[in-house]
């Protein structure tokens, strides 16, 4: 098969950038051609297919000039998007196209294009932009829920970059692209990597036939579990507020005697770390990937996910479980469906700052308990979350996608 991977990145960036990269290597591995389609930029990864990319446009520190009209543009819809498309459909004749976060950077114009070529298209929800013009739904408590905002309470509450402007321009887009429905009409298959998001679009009203649940999966195979422990416990993630790394923080205060590792980089970086000074058990190793990551992972008593929003799919936490970690987690979106509260890990309200501390150190001090949930936690990715599996859903969907094209 020819398949479309069309992200607005193309290099490792973010977690649905991960994805798209190593379901490529995948499907090339298969003797499927992929194509990537994305926005030209600097650190993208060298390919053919980049004579296709769309134009840049700059989406940080956006200012009231030719370029900012150009974004502002971009994010509604984009013309050069769907003459790039075109050509490259024209020239390479492709059997689906899958698409993943195209939103700014390219906009949901090419599923006109799509429409027009009779290309079938499947789309990874990674995150709330379908739902709500925050990427980020925070978690109840932790912040105002913006997903029926208004355009007056868009421009005050400055929910995006802190800006004025950028929150009002997220919320004109998302109305504008919910009022033509232009993703419920021109999407054939949305896939869903949690029962949660699946319930959010249903909600949001696109049609149940088009919604499915296709859960993320793991390579097992290049992961050894390590049930020993070095006596700390680990946080990887953005340094970023809706993360929870002040939860790490308030821990370290109030447990002196037990070691934090925070991996990862991110907004927060500088706040972090000034609010770490006066704290010896706390350690920033940086961002990590690969090797690195996985000795971490495999060292730690277990792995933290503080997190204050309204989490889809986290990957970390089938990487925290594969190498055979239980996780103490926040009880927040589709979290539970992958940690089961004292099988693998446990589940707490992610302010509910005695909880988390409870548990911290009932892991740590009950090694007996933190084995049979480390334990349990490398059964349920063995069981439920295999990376094969996962891959042979997503063939099987483009197969039934191309057939229900060609009927």
């Amino acid at each position: 098969m020819k398949i479309i991977q069309a992200d607005k990145f193309y290099y490792l960036r973010s977690g649905a950038s991960r994805y798209l990269l190593e379901l490529e290597e995948f499907l090339k591995k298969q003797g499927h051609e992929v194509m990537p389609f994305a926005m030209r930029y600097p650190q993208n990864l060298k390919t053919p297919f980049e004579r296709y990319f769309v134009s840049e446009v700059q989406t940080q520190n956006v200012r009231f000039n030719w370029e900012g009209l150009r974004t502002f543009c971009r994010m509604f819809y984009s013309l050069e998007a769907r003459r790039k498309l075109a050509t490259l459909i024209f020239d390479n004749k492709p059997d689906v196209c899958h698409l993943h976060n195209i939103y700014t950077q390219i906009s949901p114009s090419i599923l006109h294009t799509l429409k027009d070529k009779k290309v079938p298209v499947v789309m990874t929800v990674h995150d709330h932009h379908l739902v709500s013009p925050q990427y980020n739904i925070w978690a109840h408590g932790c912040g105002p829920n913006l997903k029926e905002i208004g355009w007056i309470m868009g421009i005050f509450s400055r929910f995006h970059k802190h800006s004025f402007i950028a929150s009002l321009t997220q919320v004109a887009v998302f109305s504008f692209h919910r009022f033509l429905q232009i993703y419920q009409k021109n999407v054939d298959l949305f896939l869903c990597p949690s029962q949660y998001m699946h319930q959010q679009l249903i909600q949001a009203g696109f049609p149940k036939e088009k919604v499915r649940t296709v859960r993320y999966g793991i390579d097992l195979k290049i992961i050894t579990p390590c049930y020993e422990q070095d006596g700390y416990f680990l946080f990887v993630g953005r340094l970023s507020e809706e993360k929870g790394g002040e939860t790490i923080l308030k821990l370290a205060k109030l447990l002196p005697d037990i070691s934090f590792k925070i991996v990862g980089a991110g907004p927060e970086a500088d706040f972090l770390h000034k609010q770490a000074q006066e704290l010896q058990n706390v350690e920033f190793v940086g961002f990590k990937m690969g090797d690195a990551l996985l000795h971490l992972y495999q060292r730690s008593t277990a792995v933290l996910l503080p997190s204050r929003v309204e989490e889809n799919f986290p990957l970390i936490l089938l990487e925290a479980m594969a190498a055979g970690k239980p996780v103490i987690a926040s009880d927040v979106g589709g979290v539970p469906e992958i940690v089961e509260d004292h099988v693998n890990g446990l589940l707490v309200k992610p302010l509910h700052l005695h909880g988390w501390t409870e548990a911290v150190m009932r892991l740590y001090y009950d090694e007996d308990y933190r084995q049979q949930l480390a334990k349990g936690a490398r059964t349920t990715v063995e069981q439920r979350f295999r990376l094969e599996d996962h891959q042979k859903a997503i063939l099987n969907i483009y197969q039934e996608m191309r057939r229900k094209n060609s009927e």
